[in-house]
């Protein structure tokens, strides 16, 4: 059983990025040190639409002595929403609510062999391609059928808002994603190059070590992986996020239930190598009840990482991610280089109080990401069609497009219409207009200059670095998929 310690205790002087299961990205480890530029958007299959705005870095930059943003670039008031886990079924298939897999560790480590296989960067797209939004919003309505819309500003993933966060913490990896207003709120949403393209590279033991050590409930049986959402309050705006949970922790069962671990272990192995086939592509989503929901304070996320060479890792390359998608517990694991994962480097620790430590200590670029939120929105809402895209390949400065070719609606029309007519709907705090919301009040955001050509608005508004280490092992699939070579 692993022990609840800090990293200190271990003799390590942090956490790598690394760890996950099934299609969550691998993250298993590499012994040797390697440096590669991060994948660029791929224009040419997907060519860019024309350019609608730029947003500079010194456009977001709050210099000044009055402004308040210190107040707003916090997040508050985290809820769960709903969550649902993709099935292992010949059609597209979530259960809602769900469960994360239980951790499970087992009371005697074993060798696990080595990741094999093909995983796919974004499960949700390749699962769903036609709009892999869809389940998430389908399990909100599901799990409240009277759900309010009305005060909802931001509908993201993990993975667009953590490439937002990089561009305010002026870190220069290229991203692209599409941007759509439905209502009053605005979707992100996530864009590969394909629905269905693989992590390349993909090395270590990321994805059979929770295979091995977290447990599916009889209740979700043939799941493969659960999606969870959260709302919460961040720079005067309500966002909705989506992520992956890596699993949840039960203080009453600690360890496996006495039964034949041998058995447990080649069903999980096996469980790795089916995993990642994918259902016949349809257009509709098969939708099954059960699960049942577990609390926020009990979800962790999950890294492996090589411990043969004694590596320093910088843990400030996870506190993003955490803090964006509030998931209070973190577990990384160490291997010696052949799959045997000792107890004593496997490491959980409850990190709420130094994820807040890093929302203190980096007040100032949640500041710039507070503005930069606002700009994104105030643009989106001004185009008529309200579909853009999101593309950054500069370090400078981000551009704003329309989308090329054919409309991408985020939802289908039925359900964008719901989504529509739920933002009728009176919220809790008395309101139904976004605009007339307390949570957007008192924030003072750099003066705006606008510069019109056509459909095109050039924005002039009036650090935080990250390591340069790259040699990390893993991603989150909510992130930017596993290469095991890229930052986060």
């Amino acid at each position: 059983m692993s022990t609840w310690r800090g990293a200190s205790s271990s003799g390590r002087a942090g956490f790598a990025p690394g760890g996950g299961r099934g299609s969550r990205g691998g993250r298993g480890g590499r012994s040797v040190p390697q440096r590669q530029a991060p994948p660029q958007p791929d224009i040419v299959k997907h060519p860019l639409g024309n350019l609608v705005a730029k947003i500079a870095t010194q456009d977001i930059d709050v210099t000044s002595p009055g402004d308040n943003l210190s107040a707003a670039a916090v997040i508050t008031d985290c809820e769960y929403v709903a969550s649902y886990n993709w099935m292992n079924e010949s059609a597209s298939t979530i259960m809602v609510p769900g469960k994360p897999p239980l951790w499970t560790p087992l009371s005697v480590p074993r060798r696990l062999d080595e990741d094999t296989g093909d995983f796919y960067r974004d499960p949700n797209a390749a699962r769903f391609p036609s709009y892999p939004m869809e389940p998430a919003v389908q399990a909100i309505f599901r799990v409240d059928a009277a759900f309010s819309t009305s005060n909802i500003d931001i509908f993201a993933c993990g993975s667009t808002l953590s490439n937002l966060l990089r561009f305010a913490r002026y870190d220069d990896k290229p991203f692209r994603f599409t941007v759509e207003l439905v209502g009053k709120t605005v979707f992100f949403v996530r864009k590969e190059g394909s629905p269905t393209e693989l992590i390349t590279g993909v090395r270590g033991f990321g994805h059979t070590f929770p295979e091995a050590y977290t447990t599916w409930g009889k209740d979700v049986k043939g799941s493969e992986t659960h999606q969870r959402i959260v709302q919460y309050k961040f720079g005067g705006l309500k966002s909705i996020v989506r992520f992956e949970c890596d699993g949840y922790f039960n203080t009453s069962l600690p360890q496996k239930e006495s039964h034949d671990e041998d058995n447990d272990l080649a069903q999980a192995l096996k469980a790795v190598s089916v995993s990642q086939s994918l259902p016949k592509q349809n257009k509709s989503l098969n939708i099954k009840t059960g699960g049942s929901e577990v609390p926020q304070s009990s979800i962790f996320d999950l890294k492996t990482r090589s411990g043969k060479y004694g590596q320093s890792i910088d843990m400030e390359q996870i506190f993003p991610l955490l803090y964006l998608k509030q998931i209070p517990n973190f577990i990384v694991a160490y291997h010696n280089g052949a799959g045997l994962f000792p107890t004593k480097d496997i490491i959980v620790e409850n990190v709420e109080k130094k994820v807040q430590q890093w929302e203190t200590d980096n007040k100032s670029a949640l500041k710039r990401l507070c503005v930069l939120l606002r700009k994104i929105i105030e643009i989106v809402k001004m185009d008529e069609c309200g579909l853009l895209e999101i593309y950054r390949l500069s370090p400078d400065y981000l551009e704003i497009r329309k989308q090329h070719g054919d409309e991408s609606h985020v939802l289908p029309s039925h359900l964008r219409q719901e989504w529509e007519d739920a933002g009728l709907r009176v919220t809790d705090e008395g309101y139904s207009d976004q605009e007339s919301s307390p949570e957007g009040e008192g924030v003072n955001l750099p003066h705006d200059y606008y510069e019109y050509d056509h459909d095109y608005y050039k924005y002039d508004f009036a650090s935080d670095s990250d390591d340069d280490d790259r040699d990390f092992t893993a991603c989150s699939a909510d992130d930017c998929g596993y290469c095991g070579r890229c930052t986060y």
